[in-house]
């Protein structure tokens, strides 16, 4: 209180006071604080005796303060797989009265009462930016598609804990001796939608944290989430406004208000947005508005007696999906999430206490387990019912457990309602952070088995080549602008009955809040094949198009959700998974007119590395220059011929993309020009290991050898194919090699070239990988992209994989499919007898 006298009841002796401020019990849930405001502004830089009574700087005090404890939580129980949650909870219990909140030190300059009403406001602020942003996320496709054995889990889920809930509440209350017409027992129906509810975010971190997002309890455990969610919002609203002084007009006019919402405002909104901005352009202002209207939303349902937070959650509701929401959460987002949600946290601490009274500690820790029991149970047996297996059934049971924001706002606002006391409020609290707290270090034990530290047998594209087996090629897809080149490349790679290929194409998403309702909207429509994408997808309507027009093709769609510092891990076990032969990536700039690159992305650019330098199978670095499909015909009505170059200088890396280069051959639309580029008499070796020199030389000789066979077989197989083209070029050193590629002219739509990490050649020497902008290419590949040769060809960067087939056997080129005649005499990379520079084959 800001009064220096009070009338009232007579007022017992304080409990703790200081010079400026006195605190004392006036009722058994009321605390009465006295303190001193000043007034006047003397001295100082802010204009103050002491800063820190100041608003703004105390404010800042604040917020730095809960910013770096949960911080410093988040990385403390990162490693054990503990919830955000948990470490944003404790946070603010530290700063708050059970931590040093009540230390007269803190009181006088940390969190002096006269600030406590800034900060709520503020925090209040950030709650109805979020719910405005858990707005934009509400879709209900996944909850009107759903399958019955995700609806008859999650009404289980929800129907059955929540009447615990509200008898355990009861308990509590009947052991404080609550009476029966008492305000707080309506605080019951807070405990039981608080336990029954489970949180989309915070569930999606946990599945992300633990590598199970992908699999058959993460989709599922995710698809009874989204319909909790929204069942546990509704009655949210329902419940405030039944609560809220037993007032009908509160109830009606907030119904009245949300009707308006969905048939008036949603439509009328949808049809400015579409009217006004064609090309769907939005900036600052189209999101400053918005934000000013979840604030006036805010304002009506506050005013109808409902709460702030209702308004704001259904204007996220009716606007349009699309460019607008992207917008907005693109810029609004991290700002709410970290800087504004965290201090709700503060508040939420700051009314916990850690001292129960007239509760038996023996009560307080039965009401934990059987709020923890209470959705274990009967989500497990549900799940059981279901036939899912015993392991997957207990891990359903234990996933649904996991809180988030919703239960804490769910149970503050029964606190601001007054139908919640300090002392059932914390006891819930505490249940939600102890029951999401060890849900992920159990997932982890539960499913150790299924990381990927197990070794992941995958196959080469040469292991293929002779038995046209069918080809297993793992399409990753950042964004819709990767698609055309992608599905061209897949195209060229030449699938026919005779010689089948299978793709599954991986959509690539960043892990953030923004993606709750997303998250489920992808898994629900990732089938066994393209065929089960929703309209309008630009890249699964572009993959399922390929596939209806490319025979002995099959395409799968997968999702991998997952941070760009761990994505990797989702390629790698896919591609076990899928018994892929190759991983194409996308590059991660995009190209420019004049041939150059413009940085886009550096994170993929970690993912691409991440994935070279971890993959077991063949990998392929894709930078799109608008490579045509080889489907085109022609002006004339006939198919026009598509010319592609592989530049071939030796190594694991180059046999496997020649390997690549002569399937894409088989295509009779397409033209293969093989540039073999041999070492000559003045080219000199430099071995880096000077103690290992014999050795090296020995690996040295013996990659020739492979080379040559390799070739060999190549000129005995594609023989009578005049479509591929044999061109050797000697040169010395690095600098004739990028003479060579430059006068090769602009005539090639794709220039397809080996990583070349695994060996050191002359032919390579001084190259840009060194110092050139993409080093993780290898020297070919990065003297490709970072120079101006071949500007119109699109690039395509082979390597070997890290476990595939290293060690290749030598083998007489007489046991070549269709070899005639003994062993030919090689020599400086090129064989006795050879005398001219361009055979065509």
């Amino acid at each position: 209180m800001n009064m220096g006298d009070f009338r009232g009841p007579p007022l017992p002796p304080p409990i703790l006071e200081d010079e400026g401020w006195r605190l004392q019990v006036y009722e058994k849930d009321t605390m009465l604080v006295c303190y001193n405001k000043t007034i006047t502004h003397a001295t100082g830089v802010w204009k103050a005796e002491n800063a820190l009574l100041n608003t703004l700087p105390t404010f800042f005090t604040q917020l730095a303060l809960i910013l770096t404890f949960t911080y410093l939580l988040k990385r403390l129980f990162k490693p054990l797989r503990i919830s955000c949650l948990v470490a944003n909870v404790l946070g603010g219990l530290i700063i708050g009265p059970s931590g040093f909140a009540f230390q007269k030190f803190s009181l006088n300059y940390i969190v002096p009462f006269g600030s406590i009403m800034t900060l709520e406001t503020i925090a209040n602020y950030g709650l109805i930016y979020f719910m405005f942003l858990k707005g934009l996320e509400v879709d209900l496709k996944p909850i009107l598609h759903a399958r019955n054995r995700v609806l008859s889990i999650a009404m289980a889920s929800m129907v059955i804990p929540a009447p615990i809930g509200y008898a355990l509440h009861k308990l509590l209350l009947k052991e404080a001796k609550i009476g029966a017409h008492n305000m707080l027992m309506n605080g019951s129906l807070f405990w039981g939608l608080a336990l029954s509810t489970t949180n989309f975010s915070e569930l999606a971190q946990l599945l992300a944290s633990v590598k199970l997002l992908r699999s058959e309890i993460g989709r599922t455990a995710l698809s009874i989430t989204v319909i909790t969610d929204f069942i546990s919002w509704v009655l949210l609203v329902i419940t405030m406004a039944a609560v809220n002084n037993y007032h009908l007009h509160t109830m009606l006019s907030t119904l009245a208000f949300i009707i308006v919402c969905i048939f008036v405002l949603r439509p009328a909104i949808s049809w400015i947005v579409h009217h006004t901005n064609i090309d769907e352009h939005y900036d600052e202002h189209h999101v400053s508005l918005a934000l000013f209207g979840a604030v006036l939303f805010g304002y009506i349902t506050d005013s109808c007696g409902s709460h702030s937070i209702v308004g704001a959650f259904m204007l996220g509701v009716i606007l349009p999906r699309g460019e607008l929401k992207n917008t907005i959460t693109e810029k609004v987002e991290y700002f709410v999430s970290e800087i504004l949600l965290p201090l709700f946290f503060l508040v939420i601490g700051m009314r916990l206490h850690h001292t129960l009274t007239g509760i038996r500690i023996v009560l307080f820790l039965a009401i934990i387990v059987l709020a923890f029991l209470a959705k274990l149970v009967v989500t497990s047996i549900a799940a059981l019912i279901s036939q899912m297996s015993l392991r997957d059934s207990f891990a359903l049971g234990l996933l649904m457990n996991t809180k988030g924001v919703l239960a804490l706002i769910i149970l503050n606002v029964g606190r601001d309602l007054k139908v919640l006391d300090n002392q059932s409020f914390s006891i819930m609290v505490y249940a939600v952070v102890v029951m999401t707290g060890i849900i992920g270090p159990i997932m982890t034990i539960l499913y150790e088995s299924s990381g990927t530290s197990k070794q992941i047998q995958c196959k080469s594209i040469r292991s293929i080549q002779q038995s046209n087996s069918e080809f297993r090629v793992l399409a990753c897809i950042h964004k819709s602008q990767n698609v055309p080149g992608i599905v061209n490349l897949l195209e060229a790679s030449y699938p026919t009955k005779e010689s089948p290929m299978s793709v599954f194409a991986v959509h690539l998403v960043e892990l953030t809040s923004s993606h709750a309702s997303a998250m489920l909207i992808v898994h629900d429509t990732c089938k066994s094949t393209v065929g089960g994408s929703r309209k309008g997808d630009d890249i699964l309507t572009a993959f399922e198009n390929f596939q209806n027009e490319n025979d002995g093709t099959t395409v799968q769609a997968l999702t991998a959700i997952s941070s760009y510092t761990t994505m990797h891990e989702d390629i790698r076990s896919l591609s076990g998974e899928k018994d892929a032969n190759l991983i194409i990536v996308p590059f991660h700039n995009e190209s420019t007119l004049d041939g150059g690159v413009e940085d886009v992305n550096s994170s993929i650019r970690l993912v691409n590395s991440n994935v070279l330098h971890n993959s077991p199978c063949s990998v392929a670095v894709f930078v799109d220059r608008g490579l045509k499909s080889t489907l085109t015909e022609s002006s004339s009505g006939n198919n026009r011929r598509h010319h592609y170059a592989m530049l071939f200088t030796g190594g694991p890396d180059d046999r496997e993309a020649l390997s690549y280069a002569w399937r894409m051959a088989e295509n009779p639309n397409v033209n293969l020009t093989v540039v073999r580029i041999i070492a000559g008499e003045d080219a000199t070796f430099d071995f880096p290991d000077k103690d290992g020199i014999l050795k090296a030389m020995r690996d040295s000789e013996m990659q020739k050898l492979l080379d040559y066979q390799y070739i060999e077989s190549l000129l005995i197989n594609t023989r009578n194919q005049p479509s591929i083209k044999l061109t050797e070029k000697v040169v010395n050193n690095g600098e004739e090699t990028i003479q060579l590629i430059s006068s090769m002219g602009n005539d090639y739509e794709l220039c397809i070239v080996g990583r070349g990490t695994k060996v050191s050649s002359p032919l390579t020497f001084g190259l840009s990988s060194d110092w050139g902008d993409c080093p993780e290419l290898g020297p070919m590949g990065d003297t490709l992209v970072s120079s101006s040769f071949l500007v119109n060809a699109s690039i395509l960067v082979v390597q070997k994989g890290t476990t595939s087939e290293n060690n290749e056997p030598l083998r007489d080129s007489a046991h070549s499919k269709g070899a005639q005649g003994s062993f030919v005499n090689y020599r400086n990379g090129k064989a006795d007898g050879d005398e001219s520079d361009d055979d065509r084959l």
